[in-house]
C-alpha cells in the first residue's frame, strides 16, 4: 500500500517506520523534507521523503498527524485528498501559558470538523488514543492476547477495513468504535483517549459500557473490496 504521512514527527514518524517493515510504501513529509533524511534512511528501502502537497498525492492512504495548531495549514499544503483514506491522529488540544487546554466546544470533534474540511476524502478516527512513545515497541508484542488496542471509528467501512489492516501491521489490535461521530470519546479528554493503553477483553467492555454493543461485524466480507477501493481513489486524485 502507498501510505502519505503528513506530520512525521515521533507519531507519524513511528508508525511509518514500522509500515515500511511490514512492506508498505511510505512517504514522510514536511514542510522542511530535508531535516526528515535521516528518519528514511533509517526505515530502509520503501521509505521516501517529500513536502506535504508530495505526500498527498503519493498516498492511497494519508495518515493525518500534525500539531492540532497546525491542521489548517497543513491542509492548505496538501490539498484536498479526493477519495483518500485519511486517518486522522490528532488530539483538539492547544498550549496557553496555564498549560494544556481544549481547542474545540465539546459538541464536537477533531475528527469530525476534519471531515467537514475534507468532504471528498474518507477520514477515519485511529491512533490517537497510543502515547507516541510507545509505538517503536508495539511490533515486540507478537501474540495477539499481548497486543494493545487501537480503537478506531468512521463512516466509511471499506477505509476502515484499510486502517484495521495498517493497525494490524503496525503491531496493535483494531477495535472499530462504530460512527465517526465516536471520534470525541477517542480524543482527549474522551473516556476512551483516557482508558490510555489496555488489551483487547478490557477494551471491548469499555465499548459495551459507552456504546451498549461491541463493534462485531465481520471485516473480512469487505476485504475484497480494498483493491478497487485504492484503485478509485487513485483514479479519483488523477
Amino acid at each position: 500500500m502507498k501510505i502519505g504521512i503528513i506530520g512525521a514527527g515521533k507519531v507519524g514518524g513511528g508508525l511509518g517506520r514500522l509500515w515500511v517493515r511490514a512492506g508498505h510504501q511510505v512517504l514522510f513529509s514536511s514542510r522542511h523534507p530535508k531535516r526528515l533524511r535521516v528518519l528514511v534512511e533509517e526505515a530502509g528501502p520503501g521509505a521516501y521523503l517529500g513536502d506535504v502537497g508530495d505526500a498527498a498525492l503519493f498516498g492511497d492512504v494519508i495518515l493525518f498527524s500534525p500539531n492540532f495548531w497546525g491542521v489548517d495549514s497543513a491542509l492548505e499544503a496538501a490539498g484536498p485528498m479526493k477519495g483518500r483514506t485519511v486517518i486522522d491522529v490528532t488530539n483538539p488540544v492547544d498550549w496557553n501559558p496555564n498549560g494544556i487546554v481544549l481547542a474545540l466546544p465539546q459538541s464536537t470533534s477533531a475528527g469530525e470538523e476534519l471531515a467537514k474540511k475534507l468532504p471528498n476524502a474518507r477520514v477515519v478516527k485511529a491512533f490517537s488514543t497510543i502515547p507516541a512513545s510507545f509505538i517503536p515497541h508495539a511490533i515486540f508484542r507478537t501474540g495477539q492476547l499481548q497486543r494493545l488496542v487501537v480503537f478506531y471509528c468512521g463512516d466509511y467501512q471499506t477505509s476502515k477495513v484499510i486502517v484495521h489492516q495498517l493497525i494490524a501491521d503496525s503491531g496493535f489490535v483494531g477495535l472499530d468504535a462504530g460512527r465517526l461521530r465516536m471520534a470525541k470519546e477517542l480524543e482527549a479528554p474522551g473516556r476512551i483517549n483516557r482508558a490510555g493503553l489496555i488489551g483487547i477483553a478490557r477494551a471491548k467492555r469499555l465499548l459495551y459500557q459507552l456504546t451498549g454493543a461491541v463493534q462485531n461485524e465481520s471485516l473480512a466480507s469487505y476485504t475484497a473490496d480494498q483493491p478497487a477501493f485504492i484503485e478509485e481513489a487513485s483514479a479519483s486524485a488523477n
